[in-house]
């Protein structure tokens, strides 16, 4: 395959199979899928390290099953000029899975599993990094990953051991303990007791995990109906973990004490809000210490259905979290933001392409001025007026105001869906330019098009390609990509740089 073959962009690195406004998701990640493969046949090396940047946990773990489904060369000489070992593949999975949030890290080993609709892999290095994932860790943080996650820990292990060496090993076999787990951590063997309901032999006397230990003892006050016991040992447990037992068992317990007494995350406490104060319960939450695209989730959701408690700590965490972000600068620019209906996204992820548009807004650095193209104006008891989706798409007239207050830059942040008129924006900017006005346009698009002719995005004009960015962070995973096929050995020096700083030459 050819440099002028290949057509890929930064959208490889930021899918999330949730659908959009116009389009299944099916139809989207078919796209994605085959550029995916044009990457990877085109140049192993760098498919393998473009995951070192800025993209979706969804998109990092299909690419990495998608490398660990592919046995890589039997010498890897061809590693030795670019200064890579020949297990740096293995090191870029794992260091990605480490920097994942732990939901999601999981999910993307079940991939290995044949969760999320990709085949099964269990070959020597699958089998290796979910083991070394789960085990190679201390103690506590250990006891935690069992308790929160045994489920989804149960169907990795069953498939990287098989069945006939998980038999073995849970009934005492200890070479084959040692070859698969004992490597990575010898004294987790009441993890493994623990994770398949099996007894502890009674003549055995292992290292204690507390958390675990508290759960068999929550799980056998559920069993037993013994209220008093289950709320004392419910405390400081996983939020999820209690209410499993609650509703399991039948235990008594009103949702309300569950949430006052078992453990939340911020990021919990944030999204469980809502129902915790319907249960006359009180939460705190730390709103400065969220990320900024879900604070803004979290206004609209509370616009959307006429709370106004605590906007003004949200509104606060916002400006809050975008003065400590690192800012991006296009020069003074006037942005258009696209609030028609089509930007409400899908019943899956709803409101993710305006809410990616206000988060790339807030962490935008001299801004002129701020265009609203179509939506509805709503209010919240004494709040100002805000905007939200809805209605039909005339980016022109905003192009138009834009261009009239002199702006050098334009913004324009749109899924590239114009329906009033179709071709409008085509024709002003076309205007714009022959009549002689200076000024440079950018189109931000938050929203894959399985329907775009080139690319994983939908044009406003011909003259001027979007950048797919679906979410804040990845801005710079986007520059990076406009320059990769032109400059495929610049870029690749960049990538095996990060990774030298990242994993060191080590591995």
């Amino acid at each position: 395959m050819t440099e002028k073959q290949i057509q890929i962009d930064s959208g490889i690195l930021q899918f999330a199979p949730k659908g959009a406004f116009y389009e299944e998701v099916d139809e989207q990640f078919k796209r994605v899928f085959e550029m995916w493969q044009n990457l990877f046949q085109y140049d192993r090396t760098l498919f393998c390290l473009t995951t070192l940047l800025g993209g979706t946990g969804f998109s990092k773990g299909a690419m990495n099953h998608m490398l660990l489904s592919n046995p890589q060369s039997t010498t890897g000489k061809e590693l030795v000029p670019e200064g890579l070992s020949f297990d740096f593949e293995n090191n870029v999975i794992k260091y990605n899975l480490t920097n994942e949030r732990t939901p999601r890290a999981l999910k993307n080993l079940l991939m290995l599993a044949g969760g999320e609709k990709r085949s099964r892999v269990n070959n020597a290095r699958a089998r290796k990094i979910i083991l070394e994932f789960i085990f190679s860790r201390d103690h506590k943080d250990l006891d935690n990953l069992a308790v929160n996650y045994k489920g989804k820990l149960k169907t990795l292990i069953r498939h990287a051991l098989g069945k006939q060496d998980l038999f073995k090993i849970l009934n005492g076999d200890q070479k084959l303990f040692d070859r698969w787990i004992g490597r990575y951590n010898q004294e987790s063997i009441p993890v493994m007791y623990y994770l398949f309901d099996k007894e502890v032999p009674k003549n055995k006397v292992f290292v204690n995990f507390q958390k675990i230990d508290k759960c068999q003892k929550l799980k056998g006050a559920a069993i037993n109906g013994d209220l008093d016991l289950f709320k004392k040992y419910m405390k400081g447990l996983p939020q999820r973990t209690v209410i499993g037992f609650r509703n399991t068992y039948k235990v008594p317990i009103e949702l309300g004490d569950v949430y006052e007494k078992a453990k939340m995350s911020n990021r919990e406490a944030l999204q469980m809000e809502a129902a915790v104060k319907k249960t006359g319960t009180k939460t705190k939450v730390n709103y400065k210490a969220q990320d900024i695209y879900d604070l803004w989730k979290a206004f609209y959701f509370k616009v959307h259905s006429g709370d106004g408690t605590n906007l003004d700590k949200i509104v606060e965490a916002i400006e809050h979290q975008s003065k400590r972000a690192n800012k991006i600068d296009i020069g003074e620019a006037v942005v258009i933001i696209d609030a028609s209906r089509s930007m409400m996204g899908s019943e899956e992820r709803p409101m993710h392409p305006f809410l990616t548009s206000l988060s790339i807004l807030s962490i935008l650095d001299n801004v002129k001025d701020v265009i609203y193209v179509g939506g509805k104006s709503m209010n919240v008891k004494d709040m100002i007026s805000v905007k939200s989706p809805g209605g039909a798409t005339d980016l022109w007239r905003g192009l138009v105001e834009a261009v009239i207050t002199g702006a050098k830059n334009i913004l324009v942040i749109s899924d590239g869906y114009e329906n009033a008129v179709k071709g409008m924006f085509d024709h002003v900017y076309k205007h714009f330019k022959k009549s002689g006005y200076e000024f440079e346009l950018m189109h931000i698009n938050p929203v894959f098009s399985a329907d775009a002719k080139t690319g994983t995005t939908r044009k406003l004009t011909d003259d001027v390609t979007p950048l797919p960015v679906t979410s804040y962070k990845f801005l710079e995973t986007e520059i990076i990509f406009n320059k990769m096929i032109e400059n495929r050995e610049v870029v690749k020096g960049l990538l095996i740089n990060r990774y030298q700083k990242l994993i060191g030459k080590g591995g």
